[in-house]
């Protein structure tokens, strides 16, 4: 079964997202190499976490290449998250194996067009290798599927000083067209809101536990409300 793995931001500079998310009030996770590094993560203790990437326009350039080795889900994904501007711009599905196979599979006989399986790994700030798989549906506004993450990548602990707790919910617009095969791609899932949209996109993300509201123009484009309190 596919659920909600993470969501995904678009950004123009990782460092300065990591510097403005800190001084939020969020514990913020490099990918890699702080030098380096082309993403950045926010992790919650259960739940759908946040990634924030960054990817030069140029390269939509690679979509045709990358159509011919992996698939056109592969290359078409590819030139959407390589498109200029800020803001949320995926949404990941997750299951517990670390090998797609069995989940390809599965999809094509859901009649879901998928790419190839493609293999994926990326060297941690403190230098151990994180390796998984990935695979496109098509058409890439459609959520895509990762692996299980080997080794898991969750911390074991997780506070963020301004008191937030984990996504809630995850909006998502479904254009009556793709409301067929997002339903074979995922059913039920727990985070996940979808609701009719005129395309298919990440509306907005809700975090439970914010002691105050976020300025908005800290947030690189991504769409943050607070949920409701208890009591």
């Amino acid at each position: 079964m596919l659920r909600c793995s993470h969501i995904l931001c678009k950004v123009d500079d990782v460092r300065a997202v990591v510097r403005d998310f800190t001084e939020l009030g969020f514990t913020m996770e490099f990918g890699s190499d702080p030098a380096r590094a082309n993403n950045a993560l926010l992790w919650f203790a259960e739940g759908p976490f946040i990634e924030f990437f960054q990817l030069p326009p140029a390269f939509s350039l690679l979509r045709w290449p990358v159509s011919v080795a992996y698939g056109l889900g592969a290359g078409e994904r590819l030139a959407r998250w390589a498109r200029p501007g800020e803001g949320w711009r995926d949404l990941a599905l997750e299951t517990d194996e670390s090998d797609l196979t069995s989940t390809r599979a599965d999809l094509r006989v859901a009649n879901v067009p998928v790419s190839r399986v493609m293999k994926g790994k990326r060297t941690r700030p403190d230098g151990d290798t994180v390796r998984y798989q990935f695979l496109a549906p098509r058409p890439a506004r459609l959520p895509f599927v990762v692996s299980a993450y080997d080794p898991p990548q969750r911390p074991a602990r997780i506070a963020h000083p301004n008191g937030a707790e984990g996504v809630s919910s995850v909006r998502m617009g479904v254009a009556a067209a793709d409301r067929p095969v997002f339903d074979a791609l995922i059913g039920e899932d727990r985070w996940l809101a979808a609701e009719p949209a005129a395309h298919t996109a990440v509306l907005g993300v809700e975090l439970a536990g914010l002691a105050a509201d976020l300025d908005p123009a800290r947030l690189h484009g991504a769409v943050f409300t607070a949920a409701a309190r208890r009591g």
